[in-house]
């Protein structure tokens, strides 16, 4: 089979080197992919939806959602129009992600565990419930904002803050919630809106800085699976949060067909949601991927076209664990000037390197990156420990110049 991976970051490489190993494909594309994932794929431009489903009405038998812009933009329900198996939700169950008030709004009504919440519309509303409630030490803009749209405050005046500027800068709503404590972790699913099978678990460092410190970012590294995570954990992941996240979507008549990655807290009460992700997260795909065991491209045709309760796909993980870490511009996410050089990648990238966006440069006979995160490098090993000691052993083979990166992924 023909297929089409949506997207131009380092999660959609590493999807397009994953399904590239499955041997019922025959062709990976990327739309509009990046210049390193067309050294070994072929990547179309992205001009709309119409001229996507012409293309792919010919030439794709399965197409896959990376990128969220696709789900927001009505791209998912364009291709299933043109009769194409989609792996990604359509635009009305994607709000799930795309849209905080949504997905809190769905988990209070599906009895979901998750931090207290309040979603407001203008400054009067949070001053009055912040004033109120002084529990509220966490505000949160309502779509994407890379990175950038949490706040995690210690005051009730610096919540207030946080919400003013929230919604002067990102419009309404603003959702106000408690601050909860715990082990962040990440629990994957692929459903087709009956059926789901578990995608392992794993853990997303946000923290631009070693030890948890510095400003929020998209990711800076990740690991899977999260050891946190045990089977008796999972068991309760499972019935608590998996279960009614899937009979509710499927509930509010929300047609859900794809990977969705459950953000949580481990506290001392229970797991608890802290959003979802309606997609593998990224830089969590980079360090699920390389440990499935199976033929993943059926398994997605299967899933796109609401068979998973028949296939005969294996999902499984092996016993190995994968180290990511992300290299990014010097100064990311609050400065994003600097321009970095990486020299000796013809070195690794027989490893697992998987690059964000970037295009050839002529003029210096290198790449030219185009967002703050640059690349990310995975090790793989039979435990954690030594998955980090080969992801930064192929590090340690590059020259960097105007590149950061955490030295204490999988620790």
């Amino acid at each position: 089979m023909n297929v089409l991976v949506l997207g131009s970051g380092a999660r959609e490489h590493a999807f397009c080197y994953s399904l590239s190993r499955s041997p019922s494909v025959h062709k990976v594309y990327a739309c509009p992919g990046n210049s390193e994932i067309q050294r070994d794929f072929s990547c179309i431009p992205f001009k709309d939806n119409l001229e996507l489903m012409k293309f792919a009405s010919n030439k794709v038998d399965l197409a896959l959602v990376g990128a969220s812009r696709f789900v927001s933009s009505g791209t998912v329900d364009a291709l299933v129009t043109a009769g194409i198996p989609v792996i990604g939700p359509a635009a009305d169950a994607g709000r799930i992600e795309t849209s905080k008030a949504f997905s809190s709004a769905f988990i209070a009504r599906h009895n979901i565990p998750a931090p207290l919440t309040q979603i407001v519309k203008n400054v009067r509303e949070a001053r009055n419930f912040i004033k109120e409630n002084p529990w509220v030490k966490v505000v949160k803009c309502d779509g994407f904002s890379r990175g950038r749209g949490v706040s995690i405050s210690q005051t009730s005046e610096e919540a207030l803050i946080a919400a003013e500027k929230f919604l002067k800068i990102h419009g309404p709503p603003v959702i106000l919630q408690e601050a909860i404590f715990g082990i962040e972790a990440s629990f994957s699913i692929l459903t087709d809106g009956n059926q789901w099978v578990s995608f392992s678990s794993s853990r997303d460092y946000r923290r631009a800085e070693d030890g948890e410190t510095g400003p929020t970012t998209g990711g800076m590294g990740s690991v899977s699976p999260c050891l946190d995570v045990t089977p008796e954990l999972e068991k309760v992941i499972l019935e608590r949060i998996i279960r009614p996240t899937v009979e509710g979507l499927k509930a509010d008549n929300l047609i859900f067909r794809g990977f969705l990655s459950i953000q949580l807290m481990l506290t001392m009460k229970g797991p608890r949601v802290l959003e979802f992700n309606a997609r593998l997260g990224d830089p969590e795909t980079q360090s699920i991927l390389p440990r499935f065991r199976g033929n993943l491209a059926e398994l997605l045709f299967d899933c796109a076209r609401g068979r998973l309760d028949s296939t005969g796909s294996e999902v499984a993980f092996g016993k190995n664990s994968a180290v990511s870490v992300v290299l990014a511009r010097t100064g990311y996410p609050v400065d994003e000037s600097a321009e970095p050089t990486i020299e000796g990648l013809d070195e690794i990238r027989d490893g697992l390197v998987f690059f964000s966006a970037c295009e050839n440069d002529e003029q210096k006979k290198g790449i030219r990156f185009s967002s703050g995160r640059l690349l990310t490098v995975t090790g793989v090993g039979e435990n954690t420990s030594l998955a980090k000691s080969n992801c930064y052993s192929l590090i340690s083979k590059l020259r960097l110049k105007n590149v950061s990166f955490r030295t204490d992924i999988g620790s």
